[in-house]
C-alpha cells in the first residue's frame, strides 16, 4: 500500500468588492459626526439635497434686429441643503437627550460648519460650510424620550454655492545665491538671478476662478505677488523669522505679519512646516496688520487650468507660498 502527499487545497481568497460606501462628515463648535454611519447613532436618510451642481442666471440682451438674445455672462446663485437626519439612541431616554442635545448645539444660525464628502480611495475630500436655517417647523407626533429616536428635516444654505477641494499648494524662491569677490577688496557681494520665480505657474484643477493665500517666508527685502502682470507689491521688508499672510480673497482681503515661533524656527530648515500649514496663534504669533502698508493692492483670481502663469517676484533669500483652493460645481 502506497502513501503520497500532496500539497493541501487552499481555497482562494474572496474578491475584493471595487464598491464602497460615500463617507460624509458634519463638523461644528470643534464636534465632528459621522454622517453615514448608523452604528454612531446618527445618520442621514434617503432625500439629500444639496449633493448637484450648482444653480446658474442667466444674464442676457435682446434687440429687436437679432434672434433670441445674446448672453452676456451667468450668475451662481446660493445653494440650498436639506438634511433628512435620523438621531437614537438604545441605552436610555437620558442618553437620546445627551445626544440629542449635542448634534443640536452645532446647529447655529450665527455660526457655520461643514459638510465634507470623502472620496473612495482616501486622501481626497470636498466640502462645504453651511450655516443653519431653520428645521422646517419641525412637527413631534410621539415623545422621542420614550422611544428613543426622532427624524428631523433640517435646512441650510451654503456659504459659498462652489464645493472646495483639496487645495493646491506650490512655492518658489530666488536660485541659491552666488557669492562674487571684487577683484581689488575682499567685499562679498550677493548676486542673485529670479528665473525660478519669473517662471512660476501654479495649476488650477478646478472649476471655478480662486483667490490665493500668499505666504511670503522672509528674508525679503521686497515682493510682489499676483497673474498676468496685475500684482500687489510688498514695499515694505519681510525679516528672517517673519512671515507675512496676504489673503487675497475679497472676502476676507488683508495682510499681517507673524513672528515664526521659536519652536519652529529651531527645527532644522527640512523638518520646519510649510508656511501654508504652520497655525495661527501657535506656529504664527505676534500679529501686525500690515493691509495699510499695501496701498492700493488689487488681487486677481487665479482661473481653472493647468500651469497657469504667475506674476512673483522676490528680492532676498526667502519664498513665496501660495494655497489655492479648489472650486467645483458638484461633490465628486
Amino acid at each position: 500500500m502506497g502513501i503520497s502527499y500532496a500539497t493541501p487545497y487552499t481555497p482562494p481568497q474572496p474578491a475584493v468588492s471595487p464598491w464602497t460606501r460615500t463617507k460624509m462628515t458634519w463638523t461644528a463648535k470643534g464636534v465632528t459626526w459621522p454622517l453615514t454611519d448608523p452604528a454612531s447613532g446618527l445618520f442621514l436618510m434617503p432625500g439629500v439635497r444639496g449633493l448637484g451642481s450648482v444653480t446658474t442666471e442667466r444674464h442676457a440682451t435682446t434687440s429687436p434686429a437679432v434672434a433670441g438674445s445674446r448672453h452676456e455672462g451667468i450668475s451662481v446663485l446660493d445653494r440650498s441643503v436639506f438634511w433628512p437626519v435620523h438621531i437614537y439612541h438604545d441605552e436610555g431616554s437620558e442618553a437620546w437627550i445627551k445626544r440629542d442635545r449635542a448634534f443640536w448645539e452645532g446647529m447655529d444660525p450665527g455660526d457655520t460648519g461643514v459638510w465634507t464628502i470623502f472620496h473612495p480611495g482616501g486622501g481626497v475630500t470636498r466640502s462645504l460650510r453651511l450655516r443653519f436655517r431653520d428645521d422646517g417647523d419641525h412637527t413631534v407626533t410621539y415623545d422621542p424620550a420614550r422611544y428613543g429616536w426622532q427624524t428631523y428635516g433640517i435646512n441650510f444654505v451654503a456659504e459659498r454655492p462652489h464645493w472646495e477641494g483639496n487645495p493646491v499648494v506650490a512655492s518658489w524662491k530666488n536660485p541659491d545665491y552666488l557669492p562674487f569677490f571684487e577683484t581689488t577688496g575682499p567685499h562679498l557681494f550677493n548676486i542673485s538671478s529670479g528665473a525660478d520665480i519669473q517662471l512660476a505657474t501654479i495649476d488650477n484643477p478646478g472649476d471655478a476662478e480662486s483667490f490665493a493665500s500668499w505666504f511670503i517666508d522672509g528674508e525679503a527685502s521686497e515682493a510682489a505677488v499676483g497673474i498676468n502682470g496685475d500684482v500687489a507689491h510688498v514695499p515694505f521688508p519681510v525679516p528672517a523669522g517673519k512671515c507675512l499672510v496676504i489673503e487675497s480673497d475679497p472676502d476676507r482681503i488683508g495682510a499681517i505679519q507673524y513672528d515664526v515661533s521659536p519652536a519652529q524656527l529651531e527645527l532644522d530648515q527640512d523638518e520646519r512646516k510649510k508656511p501654508s500649514e504652520r497655525i495661527i496663534g501657535v506656529d504664527l504669533i505676534n500679529p501686525v496688520d500690515r493691509t495699510a502698508d499695501l496701498g492700493e493692492a488689487d488681487f486677481p483670481p487665479i482661473p481653472p487650468g493647468a500651469k497657469v502663469k504667475l506674476s512673483l517676484s522676490l528680492e532676498g533669500t526667502g519664498t513665496v507660498e501660495a494655497r489655492l483652493p479648489t472650486l467645483y460645481r458638484r461633490p465628486w
